[in-house]
């Protein structure tokens, strides 16, 4: 017996809804559960024969097999639903790209937040964020030189470890003894309840000594702080969704980021810019802190194999989202994402390869499609189109050279820093880069 799997029930479910209403010009929505198992949910009035009902429910529960939720909730009206709108206005509510009446309301345990619409349009307060689709690409490292590079020309920033599962950046940056009381686990466990305010965010962070001799700052708000107890405990429920009932809606981990945020920036001692440095690989971390805070993102990669194949992944689920449409408005999710081609050789060669891998993801799998422009409809939003070697496009990377001399070096001891000088040769175009796409109206000056 051959048996239906998961990537072919939605094509089942598809052809034959085209078979019973040909030409058809109603929306019609699919809920898949956490199981994959679906229901196909029709308007009121769509099928008013209840033997052509019966015939299509029965149909569409012998073709989808083990994800038919079974005969009798395969098939429902709007009427026959306890809460329309959470259906029919879900913000997980995506349409199908091959279906055009067709809706996709996907209820997943994990990774909601990739489709979703940014939490605001513009953020409380200027927010970098590093991201990588795997580990060991120089991520934290390149944020931690960064937050150097900018307080060496005098701006005031705070460095979040958002790399709760394996947390980096307070070992890169603070001895034990400089460690705050609590951290970023404690703040967001203290949100659940409503105990995360000002007095608590203070008591996480603590000035950074890389940056005692120069004009800005840098404070760090590591993952944990010396008094954190039951750390992993903490983790485990920072992801758990509350229920506001002001606002009558849930409260996740993208919503406790914007809290953290807005708490930043009413600071009075306000940063100029918030560093988040996220966890790597496709993560409930990453998902909120990519596409829901309104922040620059810059998505770190090697070139290699591995590397591509993954980003493949992520941007054919993202090229879904509510977010992503031809045209490329102003807020389109993709002009906040950044590639920096990181460890890389020294040589023109090795960045025009990375530049050519990079371009080839972003076109087959996140740009418009080129071949649009030629079959669009006067009414429909023109392509955004982007030649390989385009500055502002995102696929174009920032790069970071590799270095053996920077290789293990010590940030928390200042005689063992390195020369700032080979940091520069490394990094440079990447500071520049980051640095005017977060501070456009600052005059770009070498650091002294």
């Amino acid at each position: 017996m051959t048996r239906l799997r998961f990537d072919q029930a939605i094509p089942i479910v598809h052809a034959l809804l085209e078979k019973h209403f040909v030409g058809g010009t109603f929306e019609t929505t699919i809920v898949r559960d956490s199981f994959g198992t679906l229901s196909v949910i029709l308007p009121d009035g769509a099928l008013n024969d209840v033997s052509a009902w019966n015939k299509l429910a029965q149909q569409l529960h012998e073709g989808l097999g083990a994800y038919s939720p079974g005969e009798d909730q395969i098939l429902l009206r709007k009427s026959d639903l306890i809460d329309p709108s959470d259906v029919l206005e879900s913000a997980d509510r995506i349409r199908l790209p091959d279906a055009q009446n067709t809706w996709l309301v996907d209820r997943l345990l994990t990774n909601q937040d990739w489709l979703r619409e940014p939490l605001v349009a513009c953020p409380p307060i200027p927010t970098a964020v590093a991201f990588s689709i795997k580990g060991g690409v120089g991520r934290t490292t390149a944020f931690a030189l960064w937050a150097w590079s900018l307080a060496r020309r005098g701006k005031n920033i705070v460095l979040v470890d958002l790399d709760l599962e394996a947390p980096g950046i307070s070992g890169l940056l603070l001895n034990e003894s400089r460690l705050p009381d609590y951290g970023l686990v404690d703040w967001l466990v203290e949100a659940l309840v409503g105990q995360a305010d000002d007095a608590l965010l203070r008591e996480c962070l603590v000035d950074c000594e890389l940056a005692s001799n120069e004009p800005g700052r840098i404070q760090v708000l590591p993952a944990f702080g010396k008094k954190t107890s039951e750390y992993i405990n903490k983790l485990g429920r920072i992801y758990m969704p509350t229920f506001a009932s002001e606002t009558g809606k849930f409260i996740g981990l993208a919503e406790r980021l914007l809290m953290l945020q807005e708490e930043l920036a009413g600071l009075p001692d306000r940063p100029d810019l918030v560093m988040m440095d996220s966890r790597a690989g496709l993560h409930d971390i990453g998902s909120a802190a990519v596409t829901r805070l309104g922040a620059e993102v810059f998505m770190f990669a090697r070139d290699d194999y591995q590397s591509w194949q993954a980003y493949r992944q992520l941007f054919k689920h993202l090229s879904k989202s509510r977010n992503v449409a031809i045209g490329m408005n102003d807020s389109d999710l993709r002009w906040r994402l950044k590639m920096v081609g990181a460890q890389l050789d020294t040589t023109e060669s090795a960045k025009l390869r990375f530049t050519d891998a990079s371009y080839g993801v972003w076109i087959d799998e996140l740009y418009d499609d080129e071949e649009a422009e030629n079959t669009k409809n006067a009414t429909e939003p023109i392509p955004q189109v982007f030649e390989r070697k385009e500055d502002n496009a995102p696929h174009m990377p920032l790069f970071i050279q590799f270095d053996q001399r920077i290789k293990g070096f010590d940030l928390i001891n200042p005689e063992n820093r390195p020369d700032w000088k080979i940091i520069e040769t490394a990094f440079d175009e990447f500071f520049s880069g980051a640095f005017a796409r977060l501070f456009p109206n600052d005059q770009v000056e070498g650091d002294s």
